[in-house]
Order: C-alpha cells, then sequence, then structure tokens
C-alpha cells in the first residue's frame, strides 16, 4: 500500500534549501514526480535514490518546503538514505539558517569576519560594515 508522508518545515527559500541539501552531500534535482507502488506525485526538488521512487520537497500553501516520501514502500536502499534524510533535516535546517544569515547580511553591505561553531554545535557568526 502507498502512503506518501509529509514532513513540516520553515524552509522558504528554494536556492538556499538546494544549496543546504547539496552541501550535505545528497543529489537534488529541481521539479519532477516521486512514486510509490500505487501513484505518482509532483514535487518541487527531490533527492536521488537507489530504486527511483524518491524523497521530495512540496511547497505548502504558506511557501514552506515540506519533505515528502513514501515510507511504506522504500526499498532498504532507499530507506537508509531517508533515515539519513530525518536524521540529519536539523542539520539541514541549520545548515540552511546559517546560509540565509550570511546571504541577508552580504545583501545589506556586511563581511563575514568570524565563523566558529562551539562545542553544543551552536554557530556563531561575526559580520561587520564599515560605513
Amino acid at each position: 500500500m502507498s502512503h506518501f508522508s509529509r514532513v513540516r518545515t520553515t524552509l522558504r527559500d528554494r536556492e538556499v534549501l538546494t544549496a543546504s541539501l547539496e552541501e550535505l552531500g545528497y543529489e537534488v534535482t529541481e521539479g519532477g514526480t516521486i512514486r510509490s507502488r500505487d501513484g505518482v506525485r509532483e514535487i518541487d526538488l527531490s533527492i536521488s535514490t537507489k530504486n527511483g521512487n524518491g524523497i521530495g520537497f512540496v511547497k505548502d500553501g504558506d511557501g514552506c518546503y515540506n519533505l515528502v516520501a513514501d515510507w511504506w514502500g522504500m526499498g532498504r536502499k532507499d530507506r537508509q538514505i531517508l533515515d539519513r534524510m530525518a536524521g540529519t533535516l536539523a542539520r539541514v535546517q541549520r545548515t540552511y539558517a546559517e546560509r540565509m544569515i550570511c546571504e541577508q547580511t552580504e545583501k545589506e553591505g556586511f563581511s563575514l569576519v568570524e565563523r566558529r561553531e562551539d562545542e553544543d554545535g551552536s554557530i556563531r557568526i561575526v559580520v561587520r560594515r564599515w560605513t
């Protein structure tokens, strides 16, 4: 039986999401479909998998890209990718947030002075703007 499941996120910027996923080692494709045993679903971004069922991101009405996959129809190799994705969704969100901060501060004329990751996993970013 097919079962597309969705994991809600607050990820809104498609380019930053794509770059974040690629930085974490995922192969990302724009658009396309993912399939299950009983159907096909259109998606906005897809992550390559072994058997082609796929893991994807779909933009919702609020403008957020949610993780979508057929958890029940996945093969062993694809389930490993999905488990890795579920286990690293926090890393995707952290990488996404860091990229958003850096892009926004650069647009506003700031330059990166320091980036440090503390032992607790938090990231410290220091920026500067000369006026």
